[in-house]
């Protein structure tokens, strides 16, 4: 029997002894659990039996290489067939497209209908680079069909291009043109068109001066300085019946002093411009047929406008033409007041017919009568929208002859109006 004192000093000893034990094996598994968790996440670090490597036969690789080659040059190829496509897109939305249609109204004493289709004109534009150019207005006429109003090609020496018809020298530029244009004579070839004139009727400078504006085909050679403009100019021939295959030539000058070459906008009116113009007219043996001078000034200064020109029209066979016209309005869009212009205009008209053709004409031809009329218009534009627009016009014939009088169509007030669409 072991003594209670004993057992209890074998019982310490023992404890001491499975305590040196226990904790390092404890600590031992700790490790194993630390390295099985790491082991858990990144995946086994066990060595892998080292693989043995593949060889690659030398006439694959070669085959591979020039297959490879090949591809790339394909796809260089297609991408510079795409880039010329594109090219050619990117010519084709150049070509610029506009137009507008009228709609006419006005009193039995002047037309035989109160309601008139005008015009419908569609203008194309296409340049290239900025120096070719081809330009064309086509114009649908119920009266007249369908005929090219204006068409040319233009290359620009210096300057961008121009517009079809309508003001030219809008910035610094050089340019020829050969085809059918509107000719330079005064300054209402300007407007000759129902979207640029703001009245309804043009002057009686341009409808029996000139029998309207004076359009033939022919080359032309413009030249912008900014304060100077010069139109030079060969055509068929301004008058078809006296000419016989003869040729018009002449010009225009026009000095602007006070435009601005960096203006951003394209104003239908120069701050001040003064013109000389001048034609000559030959048949086919080389002699002078008719000549045409004119003399033109336009101003827009604020809201303010004016415009004026002189014509004098000698035909060798006899008859003188001539007459003029001032212009004068204030535009109150101008200034944001209102989307109105207001104009008024004076007009007056001298022909002299000295061709003798029977024995009664002969008497009259010996006197110093000549037929005349004046006349005094006032006009508005509203513009409606940004492509609509209608133009009111109301005329009073002050003085006219029996020429004119003795018209069935001839009367002392007339009333017009006016609905332009444009797109």
């Amino acid at each position: 029997m072991v003594h209670p004192k004993r057992k209890n000093k074998l019982e310490k000893n023992t404890y001491h002894k499975n305590r040196w034990t226990i904790v390092p094996t404890l600590f031992l598994l700790c490790l194993a659990i630390h390295f099985y968790a790491q082991a858990a996440t990144k995946g086994s670090s066990l060595p892998l039996a080292p693989q043995s490597e593949s060889k690659v036969d030398p006439k694959e690789k070669t085959d591979l290489e020039k297959r490879i080659e090949l591809l790339s040059t394909k796809i260089e190829l297609l991408e510079s067939r795409l880039e010329e496509v594109d090219n050619r897109n990117l010519q084709l939305s150049e070509l610029q497209f506009s137009g507008f249609f009228d709609v006419g109204f006005s009193n039995y004493k002047n037309q035989p209908n109160v309601f008139s289709m005008g015009l419908f004109e569609l203008d194309l534009e296409h340049s290239y680079e900025n120096k070719f150019q081809v330009a064309a207005a086509l114009v649908f006429d119920d009266e007249e069909g369908t005929y090219l109003g204006v068409g040319f090609i233009d290359y620009a020496f210096i300057g961008k291009s121009i517009p079809p018809r309508g003001r030219l020298f809008i910035e610094r530029g050089l340019h020829v043109q050969v085809g059918k244009f509107d000719v330079p004579l005064g300054n209402d070839w300007n407007y000759v068109s129902a979207v640029s004139r703001n009245t309804v009727t043009p002057p009686l400078t341009t409808s029996n001066i000139m029998e309207g504006v004076y359009n033939d085909a022919g080359m032309r050679i413009l030249v912008n300085l900014v304060a100077l403009n010069i139109s030079l100019y060969s055509t068929q021939g301004i008058e078809e019946k006296y000419s016989y295959g003869g040729i018009s030539y002449g010009g225009r000058f026009g000095l602007t002093p006070f435009n601005n070459p960096y203006t951003l906008s394209k104003k239908f009116y120069p701050v001040f411009e003064l013109g000389f113009s001048y034609l000559n007219d030959l048949d086919d043996s080389g002699e002078k047929s008719e000549e045409i001078s004119a003399v033109d000034f336009e101003s827009k200064l604020g809201a303010f406008i004016i415009r004026s020109e002189y014509l004098k029209r000698e035909k060798v066979a006899g008859v003188i033409l001539d007459g003029y016209h001032v212009t004068t309005g204030i535009d109150f869009e101008a200034n944001n007041w209102a989307p109105v212009i207001f104009l008024l205009r004076y007009d007056e008209y001298r022909e002299e017919n000295n061709v003798i053709t029977s024995d009664d004409e002969a008497v009259s031809a010996d006197s110093d009568e000549m037929d005349s009329m004046t006349r005094f218009s006032v006009a508005l534009r509203i513009n409606i929208s940004d492509t609509s627009f209608l133009k009111m016009e109301y005329q009073n014939y002050l003085t006219a002859t029996e020429r004119f009088t003795s018209d069935s169509l001839f009367s002392e007030t007339l009333y017009y109006a006016q609905l332009v669409i444009t797109f």
